[in-house]
């Protein structure tokens, strides 16, 4: 039976900077290039499932406008279900500033992310129960995506949860989530101890993990990720590339872990796979646009 996945969460358009540097208060500073194109975390992991070639229905608002029309249009091309994404107010915005290294600063407009409603969810419930996987983000509302971890937590769907940007949660929330993926100053964030290195995020991980009950998944960017269980803790260290733009790469990692788990790899191969992917991501510029499909990366689909 093919595996499906419902990822619910955010969809914006972004407008993606490239620089040499972020400008000094009150400096008026000359950059380099403007790219344009679809983003949003709900939407790029959404997208990277896709292209993949795992089914996957797209839950979320976009405004009546045409970077809604735009956002719609590039994740139905690539074979994304968008029935389940309405249209309302305006748009959500990402602006985007990448640094020569890849690196970069982001600023969101929630716009019509902002609009999802536990009744929207409620709506879908029956079609959201065929999925295998939700894959869930902190752009649309905190209690929309607490409702879906509770709503859903007693059936068979595996529960994805990405703590991005950081929110407070609460345990009883989390140990209904079966894997949470996290960065280093999320979880940061989350246990209130510095994440400067692979060590801390060790340490991290294991307290976040006793709190969930499951499997977490620190990533550290060029440094590479971590993951825990109740068993042990691993970490897997970033291919080295000439990184060109980091934009949406974590969640092209997110996309390229769930398409493992749903193939049925160890949890050990699916981290690796999802490091060769985002490797693959973070050599291309843009967002969307530079997530590999399953033809790109079909020399390491056999792990």
């Amino acid at each position: 039976m093919t595996k499906r996945v419902a990822v619910i969460g955010s969809l914006n358009y972004d407008i993606i900077v490239k620089q040499q540097r972020m400008p000094h208060q009150g400096e008026t500073f000359i950059a380099d290039a403007l790219i344009q194109g679809p983003g949003g975390k709900g939407a790029n992991q959404a997208a990277q499932c896709a292209k993949l070639g795992m089914p996957t229905m797209m839950i979320g608002k976009v405004g009546q406008d045409r970077f809604g029309d735009a956002l719609v249009g590039s994740l139905a091309a690539i074979g994304v279900d968008t029935s389940y994404v309405k249209r309302i107010g305006s748009t959500g915005l990402g602006v985007v500033h990448v640094m020569p290294d890849g690196d970069y600063y982001s600023s969101i407009l929630k716009g019509a992310n902002e609009l999802l409603t536990i009744q929207d969810i409620e709506e879908i419930a029956e079609e959201l129960k065929e999925a295998s996987f939700i894959i869930l983000q902190q752009e649309i509302p905190h209690h929309v995506t607490e409702h879906v971890i509770e709503r859903f937590k007693d059936s068979q769907i595996q529960i994805v949860l990405n703590n991005a940007p950081a929110r407070s949660i609460s345990k009883n929330i989390l140990q209904y989530v079966d894997l949470l993926v996290v960065n280093e100053s999320e979880a940061a964030y989350m246990t209130g101890q510095p994440v400067t290195t692979i060590a801390e995020a060790t340490e991290t991980g294991k307290e976040l993990q006793q709190i969930t009950g499951n499997t977490v998944i620190v990533t550290l960017g060029k440094e590479g990720s971590i993951v825990v269980n109740s068993k042990d803790s691993i970490y897997f260290p970033a291919k080295k590339v000439n990184a060109v733009d980091a934009t949406g790469a974590g969640d092209s990692f997110i996309g390229a872990l769930v398409y493992g788990l749903s193939q049925g790899f160890l949890l050990e191969e699916c981290m690796k796979f999802a490091t060769e992917v985002s490797a693959i991501t973070v050599m291309k510029e843009g967002g969307q646009d530079s997530f590999p499909t399953k033809a790109e990366v079909s020399r390491i689909l056999v792990i």
